[in-house]
């Protein structure tokens, strides 16, 4: 396949607003000249990843990832170069001038070619639900409350009760069983070949952030189906532990009411969409985890959850606080009166209802200690069950990941509330949650390997790269004195490379320097360096200073090379060698 021509790149950075581009996975927030946000790449308790609008770029200060915006969507959507460039241009409206290549998601397997297989899943599910055979699909869509509107817009389908109606149907488009299979739509049978993994089911199709079609939901349709519900299995292209269903579409009411509704079933996130709660996400058959969290703390300041009221659901909602509170989200818990699912109140009582439903959810912290403070009642005056009451609830409160996420302030208004309600001093259960957290370990965060690329590199050339990102129209005092070859450091020497290559061009800015593929791969370290010279500034000093450095260093190792050969030609070469570093020597710049 062709290399992707270095001007089409740069020419689909210039076309992508880095703003803009990541403000669509995370919510920004504009600080000075800089833009702020929770970073998808680590466990991110308080916003640190910083958005330049200026150079394009963005940087997190506690994970050091890094670079522009094709860097940005290769690692939130584990994607390959190529495949980010072709994104990009695609939302640019631009045609790629190559064919290009891509990474096989699995072995013999692009992950391009899972997208348009599930694609074309999609669409054929979607014409069978209109077609005679999906008849008794669509009564039974039409009969649980949802619309002809829902069902066309969040393109619901259906699976034939065939045992390889769509495997037939993508061998005809020339695809093979292998990437059935590998896609989640078929399973292999003991004899060779394959069969439909869905079979007479009412399908949703399951979306990832960008729109695109990753995986897919059944409901069964005959009551001798022992699975009501099932999912794709995981694939290159699906994690249900980090997916929600509706997240595409709920995303911007989500970032605009800066809450999202979570719920558990696809039913219960289109039905309230359908009466108008747009910020409605569902998790995806299991429980909420902390990839979960992490994706909804990028949107929203506050996170209500749709529980059961029965004890499973209780037991849910104490599970998912101890994410919550270590992401600092605020978090309720609203339940549905029994007997009832957030879809079948939204059909008898309508939106605004619901809304009012979740207006009036107790904060989850109360949520819970409702739940045990019911179960110090149950256990009467026992002074060993409440003592074992109260410390089960400080447990969940001090969780190794929560309590290090907990201010001081925020735990002194813990214990007080606490205290309050169990009629405890607040001192003491301070002072308990001190011991708890003593009892647990913390976690801490190995170095990436941005980090680790620039570990131990010499000050002096970190300077000069530091420099030249920042102000490359010094880029000709630099280059009379000294060349790539000056660089010890790995990754120093292959940015040098192209700040020499480019700025003997006269083109050294940085969004061309990061307009080529190993650049990108370096988009950490380039980042970190750009911030390091950005704190260091005075760059004309600085660069003199640090040219200095590398070439009194060369001259030393030349010299101490030249006084070990024993001969009148070495001592020649020798004064040479000190003549013609003197004419390199140029004035200090002013």
């Amino acid at each position: 396949m062709a290399k992707i021509p270095e001007q089409f790149i740069q020419q689909v950075l210039q076309a992508t607003d880095i703003v803009e581009f990541i403000g669509q996975y995370l919510t920004l927030t504009k600080r000075g000249k800089e833009y702020l946000g929770l970073c998808p790449f680590h466990d991110d308790r308080r916003p640190s990843l910083n958005v330049s609008p200026v150079k394009q770029i963005y940087k997190c200060f506690a994970c050091q990832a890094g670079g522009n915006a094709i860097r940005f969507l290769m690692d939130f959507e584990k994607i390959t170069f190529p495949e980010a460039v072709r994104s990009l241009a695609q939302r640019a409206n631009m045609n790629m001038p190559v064919e290009v290549d891509t990474t096989p998601a699995s072995p013999g397997m692009k992950k391009n070619d899972l997208l348009e297989i599930v694609a074309l899943a999609q669409e054929y599910f979607k014409a069978q639900l209109r077609s005679p055979t999906g008849k008794a699909a669509l009564d039974y869509a039409r009969s649980r409350g949802l619309s002809d509107d829902t069902i066309q817009r969040f393109h619901l389908g259906y699976a034939p009760d065939s045992w390889d109606a769509l495997a037939s149907a993508a061998r005809r488009k020339g695809y093979r069983d292998s990437q059935l299979i590998a896609a989640g739509l078929a399973a292999p049978r003991e004899d060779g070949g394959c069969y439909d993994r869905f079979r007479n089911r009412l399908m949703f199709p399951i979306y990832d952030l960008s729109g695109r079609t990753i995986a897919f939901g059944g409901r069964a349709l005959s009551s001798e189906e022992r699975a009501k519900y099932i999912n794709s299995p995981e694939t290159p292209l699906f994690d249900k532990s980090s997916q929600m269903y509706a997240i595409n579409w709920s995303r911007d009411a989500i970032r605009q009411t800066r809450q999202a509704i979570v719920v558990e079933g696809y039913l219960d996130a289109l039905i309230p969409i359908q009466c108008g709660v747009h910020n409605v996400v569902a998790t995806l058959g299991t429980a909420l985890t902390g990839r979960h969290v992490r994706q909804l703390a990028h949107f929203a300041g506050e996170v209500v959850l749709v529980f059961d009221a029965d004890q499973a659901g209780a037991a849910a909602a104490q599970r998912a606080l101890e994410e919550f509170i270590a992401q600092q989200v605020s978090v309720r818990v609203a339940t549905i009166p029994a007997g009832k699912d957030p879809a079948d109140f939204c059909l008898s009582h309508g939106g605004e209802a619901f809304k009012t439903l979740i207006a009036d959810a107790p904060d989850a912290m109360q949520y819970v200690l409702d739940r045990h403070m019911a179960a110090y009642r149950d256990a009467g005056s026992n002074l060993a069950d409440r003592r074992r009451i109260i410390e089960d609830f400080l447990q969940l409160i001090v969780n190794s990941a929560a309590y290090g996420a907990i201010d001081q302030v925020r735990r002194g208004q813990l214990a007080q509330h606490v205290g309050h309600l169990l009629n405890v001093p607040a001192v003491d259960l301070q002072q308990q949650m001190q011991r708890l957290a003593r009892r647990s370990t913390t976690r801490s965060q190995a170095p990436t390997p941005a980090a680790a690329l620039s570990a131990g590199a010499p000050l002096a050339e970190r300077e000069i790269i530091e420099v030249l990102l920042n102000a490359p129209q010094l880029f000709d005092h630099a280059a009379e004195r000294m060349d790539p070859d000056d660089f010890t450091d790995p990754g120093l020497r292959a940015i040098a490379l192209h700040i020499w290559q480019k700025g003997g061009q006269g083109r050294l800015h940085l969004d061309e320097l990061l307009a080529n593929e190993q650049m990108i791969t370096l988009g950490p370290l380039i980042t970190e360096l750009v911030a390091a010279g950005e704190r260091r500034a005075n760059y004309q000093a600085t660069l003199v200073g640090a040219v200095d450095e590398i070439v009194r260093r060369r001259s030393t190792r030349e010299v101490d090379a030249l006084k070990t050969a024993d001969s009148d030609d070495a001592l020649r070469k020798l004064a040479q060698h000190l003549r013609h570093d003197d004419m390199r020597r140029t004035p200090r710049i002013n």
